[in-house]
């Protein structure tokens, strides 16, 4: 985030900008979600420490994925305030 000051040459480039951040954001949510899922799936089927452990190190990566995707909503939106206040000028 910008703490001191933002300069901005082209807001159309900034708009850009953002909607690429924002696809790429929902791209990595479908693919970590269908990460989740398709291991949670697996249930009961694998008995083996291997798949407990595996099972463990996704969950792990998982809630960190959101909390990276929550930070990347976060910019996607200041950028978005910052481009409807450069706008209104």
């Amino acid at each position: 985030m910008a703490y001191e000051s933002v300069v901005v040459h082209s807001v159309d480039l900034l708009e850009n900008f953002r909607d690429v951040l924002q696809r790429q954001h929902d791209e990595l949510e479908v693919v970590y979600d269908t990460l989740n899922s398709e291991c949670t799936l697996q249930g009961e089927n694998w008995n083996d420490p291997q798949y407990t452990y595996l099972k463990e190190c996704i969950d792990e990566y998982y809630q960190l994925s959101k909390t990276q995707l929550a930070q990347l909503e976060d910019s996607t939106a200041y950028i978005t305030s910052l481009i409807e206040k450069l706008r209104a000028i």
